[in-house]
C-alpha cells in the first residue's frame, strides 16, 4: 500500500488478460489480450487523476476493473485501505455505492423508456429503504444542482440534447453521494458548444460535494483543464506519470512528447511541430521486447529493445519508464 495516509483509491501492480480463442465454440485458447500489464497509482480525496493513452491502452478496461465490471487476472484494487476483491455482503455494497460512473455516450447510457426522475431515482429505489416523498425530494435537488429544471423529472430522455442528457447522467451518478465518479470520455460525444459547460459542472460538482474523479480521456484540452495529476498508458502500461502542469510543460517520455504535439495548442499563435510516430501500434497479444515503445520511438537503441524500463520518479511526483534517463 501507498505511505501517503490520504489514500482514498490505490492500484497495485493490476493486470487484465483476455483470452483470444478460435472461431469454433470451446476452441483452446490461441493467445492472451494483455490489455491491463501491471500498473500501480493511487488516488487522494478530492482530486481529479487522469489516464490518457491512444484506443486500445487498457485506460477503459482498468476503469471497468474498478468499477467491478471486469475482474483483475492479478494485482489489486484497495479502497480505503481496503482489498475490494475480497469484500463481500454490506461492504461490497458499499463499495459500488461509492464508486459510480458517467460514461462516454449519453444517448446510450439512458434507459429510453424511463421518465427522466426515474432514471436519477433508481440507484437510491435499488440501494437504499427511502421512501417516496424523500426520493422525489432528492431527485429535484439534483436536477437542480446539475443545471435542469426539476419539472423536467417527467419528460423522456429523447426529449433532451445531447448535453441535457450528459447531465441527467452526472445527476444519477451522485444520487448515492459516491465518493469517486469514474468518468469515461464524459465529453467526448458532445458538441465542442456544449463540452466546455459539463466541464466546468463536473468542476463546480466536485467542489460541491468533495468528488474525487478517475477521468479516461483521449482528449489532452479535457484532461489538461480537469486534472490534477495524469497517467500517461501505453499497450497495458504506465509510461509517465506527473502532477497535470508539470506532465504539460515538461513532458518526458517520447510517447508523452509525441501525443502533446499532436493536440491542438491552448493558444492559437502558439507554434509547435508536431512529432508523427512511424508505423502502427503493436499488438497487445504479442507487445515487443524490452521497452513496448521502441519500434516507434525515435530514440530507441540497444538497451531499449533488450530491457523493460521501470517506472522510476526523478523529481518530486514525477515519474517515467524511459532508459534515457
Amino acid at each position: 500500500m501507498n505511505s501517503n495516509s490520504d489514500v482514498l483509491l490505490e492500484v497495485k501492480d493490476l493486470q487484465k488478460h483476455f483470452p483470444v480463442r478460435g472461431k469454433l465454440p470451446f476452441s483452446p485458447t490461441r493467445a492472451w489480450v494483455r490489455a491491463v500489464d501491471g500498473i500501480s497509482f493511487f488516488i487522494r480525496p478530492q482530486e481529479t487523476f487522469s489516464l490518457v493513452g491512444e484506443s486500445g491502452c487498457g485506460k477503459t478496461t482498468t476503469a471497468k476493473l474498478i468499477l467491478l465490471l471486469e475482474e483483475p487476472t492479478a494485482g489489486a484494487i484497495y479502497f480505503s485501505g481496503k482489498d475490494i476483491g475480497k469484500l463481500k455482503g454490506q461492504d461490497m455494497r458499499q463499495y459500488r455505492a461509492a464508486v459510480q460512473a458517467v460514461f462516454q455516450d449519453p444517448w446510450s447510457s439512458l434507459n429510453p423508456r424511463m421518465r427522466v426522475g426515474d432514471i436519477i431515482a433508481e440507484p437510491l429505489v435499488v440501494n437504499n429503504d427511502v421512501s417516496k416523498s424523500k426520493i422525489k425530494e432528492r431527485v429535484q435537488e439534483l436536477l437542480l444542482n446539475v443545471g435542469l429544471e426539476p419539472m423536467s423529472a417527467n419528460n423522456f430522455p429523447h426529449e433532451f440534447s445531447g448535453g441535457q442528457r450528459q447531465r441527467i447522467a452526472v445527476a444519477r451518478a451522485l444520487a448515492l453521494n459516491p465518493q469517486i465518479v469514474v468518468l469515461d470520455e464524459p465529453v467526448s460525444a458532445l458538441d465542442v458548444s456544449i463540452r466546455a459547460q459539463i466541464m466546468n459542472l463536473l468542476k463546480d460538482l466536485q467542489v460541491q460535494y468533495g468528488l474525487t474523479y478517475l477521468l479516461i480521456a483521449h482528449n489532452l484540452a479535457t484532461v489538461r483543464y480537469l486534472s490534477h495529476r495524469v497517467a500517461v498508458m501505453y499497450l497495458g502500461e504506465i509510461v509517465e506519470e506527473a502532477d497535470s502542469e508539470e506532465l504539460f510543460t515538461n513532458p518526458l517520455h517520447p510517447y508523452t512528447k509525441a501525443l502533446i504535439s499532436a493536440a491542438l495548442p491552448i493558444r492559437p499563435d502558439e507554434q509547435t511541430e508536431a512529432i508523427v510516430l512511424p508505423t502502427e501500434v503493436p499488438s497487445p497479444t504479442r507487445p515487443p521486447p524490452g521497452c513496448r515503445f521502441h519500434t516507434r520511438c525515435p530514440f530507441a537503441f540497444d538497451r531499449c529493445v533488450a530491457e523493460a524500463p521501470e517506472l522510476r520518479e526523478l523529481a518530486p511526483g514525477h515519474k517515467v519508464a524511459c532508459h534515457l534517463y
